[in-house]
This record gives C-alpha cells, structure tokens and sequence, in this order.
C-alpha cells in the first residue's frame, strides 16, 4: 500500500465502505477489534486500535461531513506481518491545517482529544490533502 512497488497480499486486506451515521461507528470498532486479535495484535494493541478508529470516523463525521449521516466513509485495513495499516478515506470538507491544534493535551476544547489519541496510539499519522475533494487520513501501528 504504502510502498507502490510492494506487491499488495489482498489476502491481507480489508475493505469496507460504511455511512457516516455514528451508529455504524460502535459496530466498525468491533470488527476492527476482532480483526486486530486475529491477526496477532496484543489485547491492549487491539483495544488502542478500536480506540483510534472509532475516533477518525468521529472525526470525519463530525468534521468532513459537518454531522451528515448519509454519505460515505471508505476504510482500507491492510494487515502485514509486523504491522496494521489503516485507510481512512471521506468526500467531505477539506480540513484546515490551521485548526488541527489538538496536538497536546494542554489544548483540550469542548470537543475532546480526538487527535492527540490518535497520534499516541499509533506509530505513524498522515492526514493526506492532495485529493481535489475530501481526505485521507493513513494511520499505521506496528506490534
């Protein structure tokens, strides 16, 4: 994914496509849980996991699509020997550099720490700007 010239083990990857209304965002976790597990994450990697996808979904509902529950959210899991690579994609708002401040626990604001969790808890975080409409955000955690 991540390396074009790696050949993709499509016996590895996950896609799915679900709608940007939160009550899918309990049911995506799980399964991500689940597949986390199965492919030898820790329990504690696992739950990490579920945490910072339940977040970026959040995030592109809340975010992208202004609270919307009708458009989609395309997630790609790519699973490979030491590591999780995970897709996040949405047609939605482009978001402001300039107000992804929630970097740092210090700048708490009434909506959370959606950010500052996904970056602790993962090993790498890109937010991906470069398409003409919405945004990709690429998340990877190694065990």
């Amino acid at each position: 994914m991540s390396n074009p010239s790696k050949q993709a083990d499509y016996g590895k990857v996950v896609r799915i496509q679900i709608p940007s209304n939160p009550r899918f965002v309990s049911h995506t976790r799980n399964y991500f849980f689940n597949l986390c597990l199965e492919h030898g994450f820790s329990l504690f990697d696992s739950m990490d996991l579920k945490l910072v996808i339940g977040e970026a979904i959040t995030n592109i509902i809340r975010h992208a699509y202004l609270g919307n529950t009708n458009k989609p959210i395309f997630i790609e899991i790519q699973f490979d020997r030491d590591r999780v690579e995970i897709k996040l994609r949405d047609y939605g708002i482009k978001v402001e550099p300039k107000d992804l401040r929630s970097f740092d626990v210090s700048d708490y604001r009434e909506h959370g720490i959606g950010l500052f969790m996904i970056r602790e808890l993962t090993d790498y975080y890109f937010l991906d700007q470069s398409f003409e409409i919405g945004n990709q955000m690429v998340l990877i955690k190694r065990k």
